[in-house]
């Protein structure tokens, strides 16, 4: 694209003009929102409808398009990093890079942390240390498999600045052998506000005549696994904890000491005095 302003060929990694400055849009927004990109979900969505006309199931899937569209970002991490997020004003939820960057911490020696880089790099290519990584969720929980502790973001605190994957893109690659230097498949990703027709073009063909609308949880995120079946969201820069719109605790999840426990509660009270709502799972 050019800049609107100085016809400044904008690199599709930056945010802004190189030459003026003006502010051109979050770059996986933009991508999201190619006309190549759109084109491509749009013929899946087609599909998935007129399966749905066929199957008799079309007003199940309308129903589903607007369980969607009322889903919400959920970021599941430990209860430390929640209390530092609603004690401090200042504080930043640190994605990965960000933390071993500032030497705040080290990978790990797994699966994940020795290959996220590249993979994250094919995905958002020359930005993908701005990347804070969440679930699209319906009923406000998350991956508890990396925290027992789920916090559903506001979607005025993202919404203009999030994107969405039809899965986990680490094993989009791995099951699709993409290496890098391949192109991406298209259609499988979208704007926020159009997280619902991902979500059609995704599952639109799991939802039958008999289909529930208590079962679309389920539908969109099966399992709280961080390998799990979900779709996945890309949020571009920081996250502070007035973005939090409410906090769930799966208590079953782990086994808490008695000092644990202190500062649970010393959580829930922090939380609730800043108007963040709370709700304690599994107790």
């Amino acid at each position: 694209m050019q800049c609107p302003v100085c016809n400044e060929n904008i690199p599709e990694y930056t945010r802004t003009c190189p030459c003026c400055q003006k502010d051109v849009g979050f770059p996986n927004v933009r991508k999201a929102n190619s006309s190549e990109e759109i084109l491509a979900l749009n013929e899946k969505v087609i599909l998935r409808e007129s399966e749905a006309i066929s199957n008799g199931c079309i007003s199940i899937l309308e129903q589903f398009k607007e369980a969607v569209l009322k889903s919400s970002a959920v970021m599941c991490t430990a209860l430390g990093k929640i209390n530092e997020l609603v004690s401090d004003d200042n504080y930043l939820y640190q994605n990965f890079y960000k933390a071993v960057g500032s030497e705040g911490r080290l990978p790990k020696d797994n699966k994940y942390d020795k290959i996220r880089g590249s993979v994250d790099s094919m995905f958002f290519p020359n930005y993908h240390e701005e990347i804070r990584f969440a679930v699209l969720s319906i009923d406000g929980t998350g991956l508890t498999g990396y925290g027992n502790c789920c916090m559903k973001l506001k979607d005025i605190a993202i919404e203009k600045r999030t994107t969405v994957f039809i899965e986990n893109t680490l094993l989009f690659i791995q099951k699709n052998r993409i290496v890098p230097g391949d192109p991406l498949p298209l259609g499988c990703r979208a704007s926020w506000p159009n997280r619902y027709l991902l979500a059609v073009a995704k599952l639109g063909d799991r939802i039958t005549a008999e289909t529930k609308e208590s079962e679309f949880s389920g539908l969109l995120m099966p399992s709280r696994e961080r390998d799990g079946d979900f779709i996945e969201v890309h949020i571009y820069g920081p996250v502070k904890g007035s973005a939090i719109e409410s906090l769930s605790f799966d208590k079953s999840t782990k086994k808490y000491r008695r000092e644990d426990l202190v500062l649970f509660k010393s959580v829930l009270n922090k939380a609730k005095n800043k108007g963040i709502i709370t709700e304690t799972i599994n107790q």
